[in-house]
């Protein structure tokens, strides 16, 4: 009797999970038998995904939301039958606020990543200065570039839009979002839609009005949803980690192998692959899915397949961490009218961001309670993720004081640290993807994913795990 074929993959976090989900769905609707092992070094399945439940608070050690523009995340809840545990942004406020010049300034309304579309609250801010706001201006009579291909994100914004824009809105805003450098992040691996929007429309503002228009266009001819509308940022009652939990009881305990760091992987002829952990104990699988971090996958690969180890290495990586304090609502001056704050790399401040927890969503604190979130590090401030826990806290305090006038101590105190965690999209990305696959693909059974290669939101790593998944299955041509 022939053993059942198996599938080894390496890292637990929501693009491992991900592809053993799909392999278990697999699996179970062809009515064949497979055997699926997952590695994870840590204790806990998940990786930056992390809910802690400290009543009356929930903590997310990493992300907290994810987009709803990109469909696999809600995707693969509505599989899991978890849509109505859907967490919609709080409606007791909304926007953000930008510091600059020592003073909160509310983002305008109608800003859409960096690109006005409502002019009156717009001119109305004080966030860009009268020249600033005429040179955004100009952007409908900047000419589309001629060249083709890419462009950092910093150069793409002051040819359209202006150094003010870059400055105060898109670095703090989009360049965030990565916790990234505008001027080596590649706007074709993160915001291919810019360019888009200039060729489609000759500008970015035309050509947000054309994609706002095509988007409504498109919701008409569509069937009206079921259920209550959904917001642009979309998150769960109980955090996160429920989807987490989730994806564990359907994939089945057998299938984990927590507390088990691999060292190696190699290719065992037409055997597939050999895999040892740092104990020396090994394994066999028909087929690998690799989606750790690149530099971890480097090491792994790096005895057998040195060339693709040597590319995996060179995606760079940041440093970051989140801070969540709980403070008594009176202790906090501010009217918290908004879901947070972002802070420009010219303010020179020492944190990247705040958002305020309990404010954006339900069901994070008590009333009287407000729970903030701090990030700190990024490309620009990296070694302040060094700090001692005590020295992190009384620096967010101090830069909280400064910003919000917040001088009161809070009650508790959450810290979670990202050392090299967060990948970095610098120009040439697509081409150095490009050679990753080419030596992927001339070995059989070999598949990469993860945050690291084509997007690093929950929806993207999501997806790329699916898609490693069935490749793996079509390698094994399981009848």
């Amino acid at each position: 009797m022939t053993s059942p074929r198996k599938i080894a993959i390496i890292g637990g976090g929501i693009t491992g999970l991900a592809a053993a989900y799909e392999l278990t769905l697999k699996a179970k609707k062809n009515n064949t038998e497979l055997e699926i092992e997952l590695f994870e070094k840590d204790a806990n399945l998940g990786g930056k995904i992390i809910t802690k439940k400290e009543d009356p608070y929930l903590i997310e050690g990493g992300p907290d939301c994810f987009i709803i523009e990109k469909p696999w995340a809600l995707q693969l809840i509505k599989e899991l039958g978890l849509e109505d545990e859907l967490l919609n942004t709080s409606s007791q406020a909304s926007g953000t606020f930008v510091y600059d010049n020592q003073a909160l300034h509310r983002l305008p309304e109608g800003v859409m990543m960096m690109v006005p579309t409502k002019p009156l609250p717009f001119l109305k801010s004080k966030l860009i200065s009268w020249p600033g706001k005429i040179r955004m201006a100009c952007d409908i009579l900047v000419p589309k570039r001629k060249e083709s291909g890419d462009e950092t994100l910093a150069s793409f914004v002051k040819r359209r839009l202006g150094k003010e824009a870059l400055d105060k809105m898109a670095e703090p805003l989009i360049g965030g979002i990565h916790a990234g450098n505008p001027e080596n992040m590649s706007l074709l691996s993160t915001f291919p839609r810019f360019l888009e929007m200039e060729q489609d429309g000759g500008s970015l503002i035309i050509g947000m009005f054309k994609r706002q228009k095509k988007m409504v266009e498109m919701m008409k001819n569509r069937p009206a949803p079921s259920g209550p509308k959904k917001t642009f940022f979309i998150s769960m009652n109980d955090g996160l980690g429920r989807l987490v939990n989730k994806l564990e009881e359907v994939i089945g305990n057998n299938s984990f192998r927590t507390e088990r760091e691999i060292s190696q992987i190699r290719p065992a002829g037409e055997k597939g692959w050999l895999i040892e952990d740092k104990t020396g104990k090994t394994t066999s699988a028909d087929a690998v899915i690799i989606t750790t971090e690149t530099y971890s996958a480097a090491n792994m690969l790096r005895l057998e397949l040195p060339r693709l180890a040597d590319l995996l290495d060179e995606i760079p990586y940041v440093s970051s961490a989140t801070v969540s304090l709980a403070f008594p609502r009176k202790d906090i001056p501010h009217p918290l009218d908004a879901y947070g704050f972002i802070v420009p790399k010219i303010a020179n401040r020492r944190i990247m961001a705040v958002t305020w927890s309990s404010i954006k969503w339900d069901h994070r604190a008590p009333e009287e309670m407000v729970l903030l979130r701090a990030f700190v590090g990024g490309a620009h401030r990296q070694e302040l993720v060094d700090q001692g826990d005590q020295e992190m806290l009384t620096m967010v305090r101090e830069e909280l004081n400064t910003i919000m006038n917040i001088s009161s101590p809070p009650q508790k105190s959450w810290i979670y640290r990202w050392p090299q965690g967060m990948p970095q999209y610098i120009m040439g990305h697509l081409e150095h993807l490009a050679a990753i696959d080419k030596i992927t693909a001339s070995h059989k059974g070999l598949y990469l994913a993860g945050a690291g290669y084509r997007g690093i939101g929950i929806p993207d790593c999501i997806n790329q795990g699916r898609q490693a998944a069935v490749k793996a299955w079509e390698c094994l041509n399981i009848q």
